[in-house]
């Protein structure tokens, strides 16, 4: 008894000494703002600690502000998951001002997986992670040409510079051989990879293609998302990263996170940009007297009837009659369409919270109109989030989003303008265009009104319970619809004198759900992890489209209201209808050693409704494999060596392709014809049904390699892919004894292999009053075609419109150019080559026929393939490729104090165009007396008399165009280089200091100036040689790329 009382007593003088002891610590009242080191932007959301052991004591407010009360000398520490840790000593006086530098490891990002958050370190796939704040300060109307060069695999080309459409996006090099269309028109099958915004899957593959289709606004969906609420953009690139992402993921996974609420005090965030576009250098041409004079000088010196020529002169009115004022004329046609443009961008976000609820929501307004009169595009959008976390095992988190995107394509759609640039092709010398003019649909087209419309609202709700400690059973569900509509009135000028209305709708609904179990357990203080997770996934995608057309309406100047003539009038639900089910289920397990050795392990089972009736199912497999050999004992003593690992993964993905009519095929009601008073019906005899029809899959191998060197001062990633398509899908025509046309094979395959890399590199040290970050991305990618439908070792595809075939053959890239050899000019007659069994020069076919024409000085110099001194069919070759071998970006990034410096590049090398544009300008000069414009060629290395080493033949000997065809499309004369490198966008920003903004009650602003598309180095003797199309085919009706100047401001209250 008397032990214990002597402990009793001990104990109470142990703890009235410690109480004394903290009874006589001084108790101060802390206040001070924490900053982004280099920027100074006040940092909101930062948790403070203080204590041993360490406790939350207060989180900063929205101007960065806190106030703690604490003892005098305790260890202050500001944690924040993007910000290095700080650590100061409490110390009563002025207002501490606390300075957060930027995370530099990559391994302490967060990244996505399977709908679930990990660590970098313990993600086994290739990802790339991109901050929202990269993307805010050059508005777009399309935020995915702000991540042009960024990530390296992904291609991003900006085709088009049509507001509110998309260029193509394409993972990892090309995931279809299918292509639709003929000529300049011909467009590849996009395989852009599934996007996932906050939970809702988007696809933007659907129901635009790319703005070539003749129905609908061809607004693309990632357009109606707005950059200044973008968070994050994570790429995930490999088949073991996107592996959950199963039936869309094959073309890999871009997950956009959008801002949420971080601040204990309601933050009010205002961004406004102010911007000019700028029309590119429109091309010269010759106006006025001089095409006279020139058209008049080259009728007559190539011609063998001087006088009929005379005669034919005088009976061209725009050619004889030059006093007349109708016919002296100089008009400009580019000059009608092309124009500067002032727009505007306004968008305001109001967030906050804390752990326990936070919110956002965020109202914007987006106009630009484009540099081709009568186009445009605005968008408005209004969106909420919130997180509820009424007890630590229960989650709540929801979204809603909406969007109206407002379009105008005038005359054309979002990759041409056809009717500007028609009417822009028109001779100088014709009168300004006028309704009482021969060249009234130069104005028509600006008269054309075409109004679309695209709303899309999508909300999702994801709750998350904690039923036992590790183990969460997560739902997720997403509603997503889309209508669109286009309203078109054409005038009767452009419409062969009669007038029309057009008028389209449509409706895209997806539903969306997802129920999954995970289990999270560690055993030995995180020795050994294990995470295991079930899930199952449920989605219905429909769509429908209606079009109507009543044609002969009363006139260009009465719009309506308008009566109906069923006669002139066509309409009623378009073929393309769709009802889409998908279901899979699937399995993960990930287990990690202390972090050092990381495995993942994945499989699904998907069903599609649009595969055949005998190949429902596909199973779709993931393995990953991570060492962090940073974390071996051989390493711990080296300082220089922040982290380092290395990543192995394989992993199958599939795509749902064709249609429920391609593999069931289609019935109609052979024209509601009738048999004994009763409908009849019957099958479509156009495409046989597939009933082994699969889903497109992709196969991937990847090997990876992160190193981190001398505390972020060198970063580096390297992988090395193989990718292997299956099952593409491709049109084979079918025997006519068969009884039907066609059928729809998917025994196609591609197969990819690359480099990918990504080198960041900091030059100053931490200490350093500046701040420089290089970043150089780069990919090489070479594609195969592997199998061809039915054995087959090579398909030729023809062009009826320009003659430019393309090549499928196993073994060779995927789209190879089969163009004649050009070779250069005949210098004079003596140099054409000569048959020594006849004597006879060699000769070409006449457009295609059995008859040919000799050829003489001046004319081109064909490549005789098989040496029969005929240059016809026999004697193509095989050419380049229009997919790139080479492309990524260079980027700096330079701060000091309140000022910084961004300037972002991309580059794009070996690949090939064909300048069907340079095409179309010399065969202009093939009819002197007609109306084309004519435009300068003193800069190109054509033919004069006896002229040695020219590069293109004589354009003006008119009289043999007809028989040679010179300047015909499917020559390798017209091929180029379509290497380039470009400044993507120069921003130039500062800060302002928050002592010059209390006043206005201002918590932070910044201002900054930024251009896009300033400058671009290419060989291409072309305007672009990215605005071109996926094909590389380069067209003069083509819209063009627009340079922009902006200013902007971003205010936080």
């Amino acid at each position: 008894m008397h032990k214990y009382t002597k402990s009793f007593l001990a104990l109470l003088w142990m703890a009235l000494t410690a109480s004394a002891a903290f009874a006589q610590q001084k108790m101060i009242t802390v206040k001070g703002i924490v900053y982004e080191k280099g920027s100074n932007q006040p940092l909101p959301g930062i948790a403070i600690w203080a204590g041993n052991p360490p406790k939350g004591v207060a989180v900063t407010g929205g101007d960065g502000s806190f106030t703690v009360t604490v003892p005098e000398g305790t260890d202050l520490n500001f944690r924040s998951l993007a910000y290095e840790q700080a650590k100061v000593k409490a110390r009563e006086g002025a207002t501490m001002r606390i300075q957060l530098s930027i995370k530099e490891s990559k391994l302490d990002e967060t990244v996505i997986i399977g709908y679930q958050k990990k660590k970098r370190e313990t993600t086994t796939g290739s990802t790339v992670v991109i901050s929202g704040k990269e993307l805010q300060d050059v508005p777009v109307a399309n935020v995915m040409e702000l991540i042009q060069g960024k990530v390296p695999g992904l291609n991003i080309q900006n085709n088009t510079g049509a507001p509110g459409y998309a260029g193509t996006i394409q993972m990892r090099g090309v995931s279809s051989m299918n292509i639709t269309g003929s000529g300049n028109d011909a467009f590849l099958s996009p395989t852009s990879p599934l996007f996932i915004v906050d939970g809702v899957q988007v696809d933007p593959n659907s129901n635009f293609e790319y703005g070539f289709q003749s129905s609908g606004p061809g607004l693309s969906p990632l357009s109606l998302i707005p950059q200044e609420d973008i968070e994050s953009v994570q790429v995930l690139k490999d088949a073991q990263a996107t592996a959950q992402y199963g039936s869309r993921g094959a073309y890999g996974v871009i997950i956009v996170t959008t801002k949420r609420g971080k601040s204990s005090v309601p933050i009010v965030a205002y961004t406004g940009n102010f911007f000019v576009n700028i029309p590119p250098t429109l091309r010269p041409v010759i106006g006025g007297h001089g095409e006279r004079e020139l058209r008049i000088w080259q009728a007559m010196l190539n011609t063998d009837s001087p006088y009929k020529t005379a005669g034919d002169i005088n009976r061209t009115p725009f050619l004889a009659d030059s006093l007349n004022p109708y016919y002296n004329q100089a008009t400009d046609w580019q000059g009608l369409f092309y124009t500067y443009t002032y727009n505007q961008t306004h968008n305001m976000t109001v967030s906050g919270g804390d752990n326990k609820f936070n919110y956002k929501a965020n109202l914007g307004y987006y106009n630009e109109k484009g540099i081709v009169k009568n186009t445009g595009f605005n968008r408005y959008s209004l969106g909420t989030n919130f997180q509820y976390m009424p007890s630590e095992k229960l989650r709540v988190f929801s979204n809603i989003s909406t969007s109206l995107g407002v379009n105008s394509k005038g005359s054309g759609n979002g990759l041409q303008q056809a009717d500007a640039a028609d009417a822009g092709n028109n001779s100088s010398l014709l009168p300004p265009p006028s309704f009482y003019s021969s060249t009234a649909s130069a104005i028509a087209a600006l008269r054309t009104s075409n109004v679309n419309k695209t709303a899309r609202v999508a909300t999702s709700l994801e709750v998350d319970y904690e039923l036992i400690k590790g183990l969460h059973a997560v739902s997720t569900f997403s509603f997503e619809n889309t209508t669109a509509t286009e309203n078109n009135y054409r005038p009767a000028a452009i419409n062969d004198n009669f007038s029309e209305v057009y008028s389209y709708s449509d409706r895209k609904s997806k539903v969306y759900n997802r129920n999954s179990l995970s289990y999270f357990r560690s055993w030995g203080a995180q020795v050994h992890n294990v995470t295991i997770g079930v899930f199952n996934e449920l989605s219905r995608t429909t769509f429908q489209a209606n079009v109507n057309r009543l044609q002969r309406t009363p006139g260009d100047s009465y719009y309506g209201p308008i009566g109906s003539d069923p006669y002139y009038n066509r309409g009623g639900v378009l073929p393309n209808a769709a009802d889409l089910r998908e279901m899979s289920i699937a399995t993960s397990l990930t287990y990690d050693f202390r972090k050092k050795y990381v495995v993942d392990l994945s499989f699904r089972r998907d069903a599609t409704s649009q595969a055949g009736r005998n190949t429902p199912f596909s199973n779709n497999p993931a393995v990953g494999l991570r060492w962090n050999f940073y974390k071996e004992n051989i390493f711990e003593d080296a300082s220089w060596l922040e982290y380092g690992s290395i990543r192995a993964t394989w992993g199958r993905n599939m795509m749902p392709q064709g249609s429920i009519f391609d593999a069931y095929g289609t019935y109609d009601d052979r024209g509601g014809r009738r048999y004994n008073e009763e409908l009849q019906s019957g099958i479509i005899y156009d495409d046989l049904p597939n009933a082994n029809l699969k889903p497109k899959s992709a196969t991937t191998y990847n090997l990876g390699f992160d190193l981190g060197l001398w505390q972020g001062k060198l970063q580096l990633e390297f992988d090395a892919y193989h990718r292997f398509v299956n099952n593409d899908i491709l049109d084979v025509p079918l025997p006519s004894i068969n009884g039907f046309k066609n059928v729809k094979s998917d025994d196609a395959a591609i197969l990819n292999m690359g480099l990918e890399t990504m080198i960041t590199y900091r030059p100053l040290s931490k200490s350093s009053a500046f701040t420089w970050t290089i970043t150089l991305t780069g990919a090489l990618n070479k594609d195969y075609i592997a199998r061809l439908p039915y054995g087959k070792r090579e398909i030729l595809r023809p062009d009826p419109t320009t003659g430019q075939m393309i090549l499928r053959r196993v073994g060779r890239n995927t789209f190879t150019n089969v163009l004649y050899g050009s070779n250069g000019v005949y210098r004079n007659d003596g140099m054409v080559q000569v048959d020594p069994a006849t004597g006879a020069p060699v000769a070409v076919a006449q457009n295609g026929s059995s008859v040919y024409s000799y050829l003489q000085g001046g004319d081109a110099r064909w490549i005789d393939v098989n040496g029969d001194y005929l240059i016809n069919t026999s004697d193509y070759v095989y050419a380049g490729s229009s997919q790139p071998l080479v492309t990524g970006g260079f980027n700096n990034f330079i701060q000091y104090k309140n000022y910084s410096l961004s300037i972002n590049t991309s580059y794009t090398a070996i690949r090939s165009i064909l300048n069907n544009a340079v095409a179309a300008r010399f065969q202009n000069f093939s009819d002197p007396l007609g109306n084309s414009s004519l435009v300068p060629i003193d800069n190109y290395n054509y033919w004069k008399n006896n002229t040695s080493d020219a590069k293109y033949p004589n354009p003006y000997d008119y009289r043999r165009y007809p028989y040679l065809n010179p300047f015909r499309y499917d020559q390798t004369l017209f091929e180029e280089d379509g290497s380039y490198w470009k400044v993507n966008n120069i921003t130039l920003s500062y800060n302002v200091d928050r002592s010059r903004l209390k006043r206005i009650g201002m918590s932070s602003a910044r201002v900054y100036l930024s251009v896009a598309n300033p400058v671009m180095w290419q060989s291409y003797t072309g305007p672009n040689a990215e605005n071109v199309t996926a094909l590389g085919r380069d067209d003069s009706k083509g819209y063009p790329m627009r340079r922009s100047v902006n200013l902007g401001l971003n205010a936080q209250f």
